[in-house]
């Protein structure tokens, strides 16, 4: 089954959703990021495999509640994440450093926001259109989470600012 990821950062992020239970007397839960430090193989989002990982840098996770202990919003503050992308024998080597925010929706999708330099990959399983690109501007989409993946499937995707076909630029 085919899937797409908003940056591979907010997986593991995404997957702590789930399991997070807020501390009675807390709005806000920090926890550090887990990078992708072992090379891993993604398939589907450019016509050959590419290899992704995380070179250096850290983060926080901040999962932020309301007073009745719902989720209302996840914040993703990258540190200085260098990530490395290789295929072909090509590499590109960028700033994953963009923060994103998740907010759930009460229809079931999340409406995530990325800023900065970050990537955003989809495998077009709503959309048909497959993508890996580099953004160093805004980009808005609206996603549904699958927690067996721990990937978000596209339903819309807006980018304002520079983007680059990661595809292009490893083929």
């Amino acid at each position: 089954m085919r899937r797409s990821i908003v940056v591979v950062v907010s997986m593991a992020a995404a997957a702590l959703l789930f399991a997070a239970t807020p501390a009675s007397a807390l709005t806000k839960v920090r926890s550090p990021l887990t990078l992708t430090t072992e090379p891993t193989v993604m398939e589907g989002f450019c016509p050959f495999p590419v290899t992704y990982q995380d070179v250096r840098g850290s983060g926080t996770q901040t999962l932020v509640f309301d007073a009745d202990g719902n989720l209302v919003r996840i914040d993703i503050q990258p540190h200085g994440i260098i990530s490395e992308l290789s295929a072909n024998g090509n590499t590109v080597t960028f700033n994953n450093s963009g923060p994103i925010s998740v907010f759930p929706q009460p229809d079931g999708t999340d409406l995530v926001i990325v800023r900065g330099g970050s990537f955003v990959a989809d495998q077009g399983l709503v959309t048909g259109d497959p993508f890996f690109h580099l953004t160093t501007g805004r980009v808005v989409v609206v996603s549904v989470f699958d927690p067996d993946t721990g990937f978000n499937d596209f339903l819309s995707v807006v980018s304002t600012g520079h983007v680059t076909d990661l595809c292009e630029a490893l083929a």
